[in-house]
């Protein structure tokens, strides 16, 4: 966002043409708009189509008008905070913007946020937004399966009755095995359970029961995906020489992973460098050939070289080592 609008004189705060062209550029100086200017329709959508966040700073008349908030949630999907009430409560809208990203449902009218419909797009969108749903529709079975099955996490926002639910609690550990910090404590006593989230990530291991810390196929399956994953483990199984080879054997592939992306890395910056100097090169080049001539006249080509690429006080030193 560019604050020099924040400096503009009153007169061109009222300049319809100086506004238009600043907020085509950047959304954000709709704010140092003038009152008249925030109600104009061409003036705002220019700038929410910029900048989403911009409607906040719209006219009441404008955040009620379903096409600028349309245009402004299509920038940025939260900006359905800032619509009217009535769009708000508008289950054709809301059910556009929740499909384009799911969190908008947090705005939406209490009616529309139990509107299993409305609720089930934006979770599918986005599984976080399982906590914006009423809680008749966080206590629904598929809604919450369709949520969790985007976001393992989002298993954390479900009903009590549903943490309990071994296959909800499975689909949740599939996409995330952290998930299991969520599952009811009967499940996370359960060896297919536990299997499952620590298969997807090892450190879930630590929401395992202490009975699981000592099953050496579990804690060998953590350890293999997740190496630190070893400081949960039993202190029998910590004192097995084992498991301390396998966990030195995963942060070793750890380190050859960084230090080959770190390789990988300086070798595509060098790469670009020499692009850029490349490229840097011939535009030196080609504008030296069209001003070659009448910087040469009474000067060593050498030294009119030197400051045209670099200045006089290169050309100086150039001049004093000749």
């Amino acid at each position: 966002m560019n604050l020099s609008y924040y400096y503009a004189s009153d007169e061109l705060r009222h300049d319809r043409e100086f506004v238009l062209a600043a907020v085509a550029e950047d959304g954000y100086a709709l704010k140092y708009a003038s009152a008249e200017l925030r109600g104009d329709r061409e003036v705002v959508m220019a700038a929410v189509a910029q900048f989403g966040r911009g409607l906040q700073y719209a006219s009441a008349e404008l955040r009620a008008d379903r096409e600028v908030v349309l245009a402004a949630v299509a920038q940025y999907g939260l900006a359905l905070q800032w619509a009217s009430a009535e769009l708000r409560v508008n289950r054709e809208v809301v059910l556009s913007v929740v499909a384009k990203n799911g969190y908008a449902l947090r705005y939406a009218s209490d009616e529309l946020r139990n509107d299993r419909e409305v609720v089930m797009t934006a979770v599918a969108q986005r599984g976080h937004a399982l906590v914006c749903a009423s809680r008749e529709l966080r206590n629904d079975r598929e809604v919450v399966m369709v949520a969790v099955a985007n976001n393992g996490l989002a298993l954390q926002f479900a009903a009590d009755e549903l943490r309990k639910d071994r296959e909800v609690v499975m689909v949740a550990l599939a996409q995330n095995g952290l998930a299991l910090d969520y599952a009811w404590a009967d499940l996370k006593a359960d060896r297919g359970v536990v299997m499952a989230a620590v298969t997807n990530h090892g450190y879930a291991l630590r929401y395992a029961s202490d009975e699981l810390w000592a099953d050496r196929e579990v804690v060998m399956a953590a350890v293999a995906q997740y190496g630190h994953a070893l400081a949960f483990a039993s202190a029998e199984l910590r004192a097995d020489s084992f498991f301390v080879w396998l966990h030195s054997r995963y942060r070793k592939q750890r380190l050859w992973t960084v230090l080959t992306i770190r390789f990988y890395v300086i070798l595509f910056v060098k790469k670009l460098q020499r692009r850029v100097e490349a490229r840097d090169n011939a535009r030196f080049e080609a504008a030296w050939a069209n001003h070659r001539e009448e910087l040469t006249v009474g000067v060593p080509e050498c030294v009119a070289k030197v400051v045209f690429q670099h200045g006089w006080a290169a050309g100086r030193k150039c001049l004093c080592v000749g």
